[in-house]
């Protein structure tokens, strides 16, 4: 069987594919990324409200289909609903399907205390309403947003027509309005953004956490996986020790 050392399961709000891609770019043989494809098109409530209604059905899906760990994907889904909404669905399906589910975003938050920023900039391929969603959201989680903008995009299949170094644009220009920060977050898995990661750690001085990375960092971390993985940042790096 493929995945033999842990086969992750995401529950994609649209597509998946640049999560996937960049997972296994990352990551060796004995590792597998199980998808399962959402409705999200636009980045709107009334898209949100459809996803969310089939979260449940598609973690038991993947749980069927032998999964280790379940992520959900889709952070504006979280930030949407509030703080702590993504615990409690986290809890609620592991609990149902008996291993362990959590939110993209938690993992998200987790990756960002574990690496001790407390102030932050956020750059996204977002629209300004989801924008304040998240800092409302991060801030309730006790970050300090120093700065968050993004491209503006609301068509969710634009997510991967961006350049491949769109991310690293605009997260380095944040970053040089803002040198208090102690990190830089680049939410949606959707964008590419593994590249750069290491790149701008070097510039900075700082960690980088995207969501890509914390997803996949998270998910093993839940499942005690240990691997060493270089060249990608310093929280890929953690996920060998």
């Amino acid at each position: 069987m493929y995945g033999w050392r842990a086969r992750g399961g995401h529950v994609a709000p649209s597509r998946g594919d640049t999560l996937v891609y960049e997972f296994y770019k990352m990551f060796p043989e004995g590792f597998m990324m199980l998808n399962s494809t959402g409705t999200i098109r636009q980045l709107v409530d009334t898209d949100f409200d459809k996803q969310l209604q089939r979260i449940e059905e598609a973690a038991l899906d993947l749980g069927e289909n032998q999964c280790d760990v379940i992520i959900i994907g889709g952070s504006p889904l979280f930030t949407k609903m509030g703080h702590g909404s993504d615990i409690e669905m986290g809890q609620r399906l592991t609990e149902k399907l008996g291993i362990p589910v959590a939110a993209g975003i938690t993992g998200e938050i987790e990756a960002l205390k574990a690496f001790g920023i407390k102030k932050v900039v956020v750059a996204t391929p977002h629209e300004e309403e989801l924008n304040q969603r998240m800092k409302r959201f991060l801030e309730a989680s006790g970050l300090e947003v120093l700065k968050i903008e993004g491209y503006g995009i609301r068509k969710n299949s634009q997510l991967s027509d961006l350049p491949v170094h769109a991310s690293y644009k605009i997260a380095k220009g944040l970053y040089e309005k803002a040198p208090e920060a102690d990190g830089i977050f680049v939410p949606c898995p959707r964008w590419s953004t593994i590249g750069d990661v290491e790149l701008l750690e070097r510039e900075i001085g700082k960690p980088v956490i995207t969501s890509c990375q914390a997803y996949i960092w998270h998910a093993l971390k839940l499942i005690h996986i240990k691997e060493t993985i270089t060249g990608y940042g310093r929280l890929m790096a953690s996920l060998a020790n």
